[in-house]
């Protein structure tokens, strides 16, 4: 009974987070706190790929989510992931913890972006 109530289980946690990596595939602008600054587009194999308005480079991660939070891995260098606050708001919309170096004694500052 234990085994049954065990795979059960798993499943119900691999739904959900499939659930979450398949609602955000697409691209998604930020529109807070600077409108167009930045674009995450969300694709296949967990990987997200972030550009920046007038800038050609495009900066691709692995991510992963668990509970409020997401965690990019740079696909080029895999020990120095990042682990920021995450909320999906609904299936076009959400936010998450400033993708830019921000000085460590202020406050958090957040960003949203939209599809």
């Amino acid at each position: 009974m234990k085994k049954i109530l065990l795979v059960i289980l798993i499943g119900l946690i691999s739904c959900d987070k499939n659930d979450n990596e398949n609602i955000l595939l697409g691209v998604y602008t930020e529109t807070e706190p600077q409108s167009g600054r930045s674009q995450l587009k969300f694709v296949s194999g967990n990987k997200v790929i972030k550009t920046e308005s007038g800038n050609p480079t495009e900066d691709t991660f692995y991510y992963q989510i668990t509970d409020n939070k997401i965690k990019l891995t740079p696909t080029w260098d895999s020990a120095s992931a990042t682990e920021l606050e995450f909320d999906i708001l609904n299936s076009s919309q959400f936010v998450i913890e400033n993708l830019y170096v921000s000085i460590p004694e202020s406050p958090k500052t957040y960003m949203t972006f939209k599809k």
